[in-house]
């Protein structure tokens, strides 16, 4: 059976559950029906109907939750896009929408799913206040499981990289322990946040600036019987990374002699003893192999630091780049890129290369503002300012090892990597929100120009094996968008619906399904084959 008999399979099933169970106009009852008569699109089957705000979907392409009844809290200097809502699961197969609690709101940090996709997190009645709510939790894949309560006043939660631990601040209080129901134990007081190790073995946390800005650490399973206490690292303590590898800690301290600047550390676990290696650091990163650190030294405050990049282990590295503000290792860890000579009025400077561990390093753009590396690490993509003959920010791609940077397309708004393309939106009118997307295949042969793939789109997201395009046109009679589909390989569009909002998600297995928000007289979380 193809997918597409497939997909007709799931969309009829959601029809039939859709029928039978009754709408629920407070809180999403879907329809389980597409829409008769649309001249263009339609192809969504309702999930919840009624208006609907905040779509997200969990990382398996599952679950999807919503807010409703939004409100915009009656508060001075609150961002202008925060609500305060009802939040709602459901799965994007079809199903009843399930009610998880009020007072949520679409900030960063007020929901979150578990790694795994197990276990939604939310905090429900919201504080303005004191930036706090009621913790829950609720086991997506068990229906009959009801959310559990953790926590009064959490301010900060977060599990750990393989969902099954979870640590959260309630009451200044760090809590940690396994979810979805604990016990959880207590580990420190005064925190704002805290981290879990690449190997979710240790935990390490800030202590609130009142309480000096510490950093400390703790194992996450604890000794039989014996409690283990937190291991101080420092104290006014800035950004800190850990090391892929979970091996290493580096982080910032600051100096006291330099009012705003911060000297480097590093520690490694589980002694947790640190040591100085660079000062007046404003940048720094272990490569993703964890057998290098890169960090900028000697930095003022007007002036960044030079870039130096060595082990690891902390060893003296060797000088790549000066007045060096940003910085990337390549995906395969076997180069790093930089902006170097940083303006910082401006927020530019030239774009740097650097093979490791001993090639020479080459400045290969100038003005450049950002930068990002393909997937494979063999090539990165930046823009560049030009200033002549007309002002223009134009995208340029480098390759690994080559003499200098090729101009992959002028006037570029946004850009990334597919599955062997670089792609970017360009020609863009109405103030961006219309563009063309294009794409430059890769390896880029000599000559080779970009391929137009989509016209007129203001967002897109790429599905896991880069051969669908999930777009969005911005409409001229509203400020809601289309949502369209676009196979790579055959070059078929199809519009799915029109009238939505932003974001538009893959979702189901294999990205099989679109879902999307409908405004309007449809209103509702949907459905869609996410097929051309």
């Amino acid at each position: 059976m193809n997918r597409r008999s497939v997909m007709a399979g799931v969309l009829l099933a959601l029809a039939l559950v859709g029928c039978k169970r009754g709408e629920d106009k407070g809180g999403g009852g879907g329809q389980g029906k597409a829409r008769s008569g649309a001249a263009v699109g339609g192809m969504g089957v309702m999930l919840a109907e009624g208006p609907a705000e905040d779509l997200r979907v969990t990382e398996d392409g599952q679950f999807a939750t919503y807010l409703t009844k939004t409100r915009k809290p009656t508060v001075e200097g609150i961002p202008p896009q925060m609500r305060l809502g009802t939040l709602y699961v459901v799965p994007v197969t079809g199903g009843s929408p399930r009610m998880l609690g009020d007072g949520v709101t679409n900030v960063p940090g007020g929901m979150l799913f578990t790694p795994d996709s197990k276990h939604v997190l939310y905090l429900t009645g919201y504080n303005l206040a004191n930036q706090s709510g009621a913790l829950h939790v609720l086991a997506l894949s068990e229906p009959s499981a009801e959310p559990r309560k953790l926590g009064d006043s959490v301010a900060y939660f977060l599990p750990s990289p393989d969902g099954t631990k979870l640590a959260f601040v309630d009451g200044g209080v760090l809590k940690l322990g396994p979810l979805p129901s604990g016990p959880f134990r207590q580990v420190g007081g005064e925190v704002s946040t805290a981290e879990f190790s690449p190997d979710g073995k240790t935990l390490f946390f800030k202590r609130r600036l009142a309480a000096a800005g510490g950093l400390l650490a703790v194992p996450v399973e604890e000794t039989a019987g014996k409690q283990t206490e937190p291991r101080k690292l420092a104290d006014q303590v800035g950004d800190y990374v850990l090391s892929p590898d979970s091996k290493r800690v580096a982080y910032q301290v600051r100096n006291p002699a330099l009012s705003g600047m911060y000297d480097l550390y590093l520690a490694e676990v589980p002694e947790l003893t640190g040591r100085k290696v660079a000062t007046g650091t404003t940048a720094f990163a272990f490569s993703p192999d964890a057998k290098w650190l890169a960090r900028n030294d000697g930095g003022k405050p007007e002036v960044p630091g030079d870039l130096y990049v060595g082990p690891a282990s902390g060893e003296p590295g060797r000088k790549v780049g000066e007045r060096v503000k940003e910085l990337a290792f390549s995906p395969d860890s076997q180069a790093l890129g930089f902006l170097a000579k940083y303006d910082l009025p401006a927020g530019a400077g030239l774009m740097g290369v650097v093979a490791l561990p001993d090639g020479e390093p080459k400045l290969v753009g100038s003005r450049v503002p950002n930068f990002t590396w393909g997937k494979d690490g063999k090539y990165v993509a930046f823009l560049s300012r030009f200033l002549k003959p007309i002002y223009s920010v134009d995208l340029m791609l480098y390759q690994v090892g080559a003499e200098k940077a090729e101009k992959a397309h002028p006037g570029v708004f946004g850009y990334g990597f597919a599955p062997g393309a670089l792609v970017f939106r360009a020609g863009c009118i109405r103030e961006g929100r219309a563009c063309d997307f294009k794409a430059l295949p890769l390896p880029k042969e000599a000559q080779a120009q970009p391929q137009t793939w989509l016209q007129g789109i203001y967002s897109y997201k790429l599905s896991d094996d880069g051969n669908r395009i999930l777009a969005t046109s911005a409409r001229m009679d509203s400020d809601t968008f289309d949502v369209a589909v676009y196979d790579v390989k055959t070059q078929a569009r199809k519009t799915l619906d029109q009238g939505a909002q932003l974001p538009a998600y893959f979702a189901g297995q294999n990205d099989s399904l679109a879902v999307y928000v409908l405004k309007g007289a449809n209103a509702g979380v949907y459905v869609a084959p996410a097929q051309p």
